[in-house]
């Protein structure tokens, strides 16, 4: 039985010139985008903690606009309550 191909694009440029990069500490296969351009150069397809995966950032921002708490915001993106303060912390001084 043979493996089958899975298409890899970089989740930050869509870029497809993609190579391994390794094996993370749980397990899970590491990616680096070859395109001189990307923001982010390493990323993984399936991250165990839900505050690494891309555009978990943009959600907080937008439930912190929706008025939602900070305690509300960890639960339903199921993420620690740390994540969502450091990300306003670093948006305010941004």
């Amino acid at each position: 039985m043979a493996k089958q191909m899975v298409p890899v694009k970089c989740p930050s440029c869509d870029g497809e010139n993609i190579s391994k990069n390794g094996i993370g500490q749980n397990g899970t296969q590491r990616y680096v985008c070859n395109n001189k351009n990307c923001l982010k150069k390493t990323f993984m397809l399936e991250y165990r903690y839900n505050g690494c995966e891309h555009g978990i950032e943009a959600k907080i921002i937008t439930n912190t606009a929706n008025a939602q708490g900070i305690r509300d915001i960890a639960r339903s993106l199921k993420i620690s309550k740390q994540k969502v303060q450091d990300t306003l912390k670093k948006r305010k001084n941004s």
